[in-house]
């Protein structure tokens, strides 16, 4: 079970990164990839649901981590949802709401999309102590802990340009 965890963990993370660059992979993958983060999620849910429901549970209880960590993933939730939800919304391959050139709607899903990276980011920052649990230097944890901090940084710094900068961005907001 717990092999099968960490492989859903590993899915939902190359998923994820996969869905940022839409022109690399085009539409159609974009849109599957983003059917198929929705099923990883609900099994990564179910797979974890007996923490949930502790947690939810004794929430008044729990320790500070158990507290942030919880916290965290609900927001987790609530933006991969979104982004989800708007994804579905401005499909034009697999789903057709014909709302695929509602720019506010795109650029909820590319808002969505983003924050949803960086949350993921800020998700597994909180479970580095399990993941480096393997380093037995202290220097070398410390190092590997400065490292996973500064892809964090330059990720959201280029996260927020490349939404600043989006041609939906600019049209909606009477930039062109």
């Amino acid at each position: 079970m717990k092999k099968f965890k960490i492989l859903i963990d590993v899915l939902l993370f190359i998923v994820t990164i996969l869905l940022f660059d839409i022109e690399l992979i085009g539409n159609l993958n974009h849109e599957i990839l983003g059917i198929t983060i929705s099923i990883l999620i609900l099994i990564h849910i179910i797979l974890n649901i007996k923490w949930i429901k502790k947690v939810t549970k004794n929430l008044k209880k729990v320790n500070l981590k158990a507290k942030i960590m919880y916290t965290i993933d609900i927001f987790t939730m609530l933006i991969y949802f979104g982004a989800i939800i708007c994804g579905i919304m401005i499909s034009d391959k697999i789903f057709n709401f014909h709302m695929g050139s509602n720019l506010y709607m795109i650029l909820s899903h590319l808002i969505f999309g983003r924050l949803a990276i960086i949350i993921m980011f800020t998700h597994l920052g909180l479970h580095l102590d399990r993941i480096f649990s393997k380093v037995k230097n202290l220097n070398g944890k410390k190092i590997l802990y400065i490292i996973y901090i500064i892809i964090i940084l330059l990720i959201a710094i280029y996260l927020m340009y490349t939404l600043t900068h989006s041609f939906q961005w600019l049209y909606a907001f009477g930039n062109i």
